[in-house]
């Protein structure tokens, strides 16, 4: 970023909690922006279903756009600004699948930092409520179904994380972590805590 979102001036280098960030500095003139770089947030949803035959399957979709035209991943998207990631996964996953969804718990965190983005991506266990499964392919996605392991390892463009994401649920090898609300301070809201409680190691 150069030039500051706000006001429009030339951003400049400044110290800032020991580190030079681009700034638009106030002694300058400007608003007192500060770029603390750009971060974004994702969330994916493990649908895992028995097939009639007993075979278990987990859900997957093909994308119909860039980027990863064609590939294979688990449903999700990104998580807007005014929204949780276990709202966003459940709307996101009937957007794309046409299926409802209830989130059973938090079942793993990914976070990449790569050049000029750090991002996060969140994945709950979804348990299916209603909704009939979309496969008609539109813009955004060229198909969804229900594959077994088996059909997955067969699957040359699978995302590898959705690959291990959807072979553990359907291993059954997942460890669920349940919300909680908490309480916020100072009047604001209660929030929604995941957190794994158990009598396991102390630390």
């Amino acid at each position: 970023m150069n030039f500051c979102p706000n006001c429009g001036r030339k951003l400049e280098l400044g110290l800032i909690v020991l580190r030079e960030r681009p700034m638009c500095k106030t002694e300058d003139g400007g608003c007192g922006f500060i770029d603390f770089g750009h971060y974004t947030l994702g969330a994916g949803g493990l649908v895992v279903l028995d097939g009639p035959d007993g075979v278990r399957k987990a859900l997957l979709i093909q994308r119909g756009e860039e980027p990863n035209r064609g590939g294979w991943t688990i449903p999700g998207g990104f998580v807007e600004f005014d929204e949780t990631a276990d709202k966003a996964v459940v709307r996101e996953v009937e957007e794309e699948t046409g299926l409802q969804t209830r989130n059973l718990g938090m079942v793993a965190y990914r976070n990449r930092a790569n050049p000029g983005d750090n991002s996060s991506y969140v994945v709950f266990l979804l348990e299916v409520t209603g909704g009939e499964l979309r496969t008609e392919p539109d813009p955004e996605i060229a198909g969804a179904g229900f594959f077994s392991l088996e059909e997955m390892q067969q699957m040359p463009r699978l995302a590898p994380l959705s690959y291990e994401l959807a072979a553990a649920a359907i291993e059954d090898r997942l460890q669920l972590i349940q919300a909680k609300q908490v309480q916020g301070v100072n009047g604001a809201p209660p929030f929604t805590l995941y957190i794994q409680e158990g009598s396991g190691n102390r630390v």
